[in-house]
């Protein structure tokens, strides 16, 4: 990419389970290092807005409890000299129809149970009327603690 100033693309595909989570994970923390982010913020909002991402897009399925239920696109931005300035990630085709429905065995996405839990922890599921003795049929398929 620096060499010969061209853009560059990886992709990173494979089956369920197969560590491509995982995978897109080493690789943007391995170029946030070698891009030499100009400041340590930056650095981290590269690397935590993953796992922000993944909260809303991935779920528990038979194979995976971290699937990740859509595509994304990750564009990192670098200078001329090869620093990571900035990203900007997309998501495409997501599993939308799993809020409502999820098959047996499997779950909603995570940010809702995260949600629930940050709720039922701070006594505050009555406020937005939800049950705190029957979680909210998205999440039927899940025994969830009180805290």
């Amino acid at each position: 990419m620096a060499t010969y100033n061209t853009d560059q693309c990886i992709v990173i595909s494979g089956e369920s389970g197969a560590g491509k989570t995982e995978s897109a994970h080493f690789l943007v923390q391995q170029l946030t290092v070698l891009g030499k982010a100009n400041n340590r913020t930056l650095q981290e909002k590269i690397l935590q807005v993953n796992n922000l991402l993944e909260a809303f897009g991935n779920a528990s399925t038979i194979i995976n409890d971290n699937s990740s239920r859509f595509g994304k696109y990750l564009e990192m931005k670098f200078t001329y000299g090869g620093t990571v300035v900035g990203a900007q990630i997309s998501e495409y085709l997501l599993e939308k129809s799993r809020v409502i429905n999820q098959a047996s065995g499997e779950k909603n996405f995570h940010i809702f149970y995260y949600v629930y839990a940050g709720l039922a922890q701070k006594k505050k599921l009555a406020h937005y009327k939800l049950s705190e003795s029957k979680p909210p049929r998205y999440l039927q398929h899940e025994k969830i603690k009180m805290m």
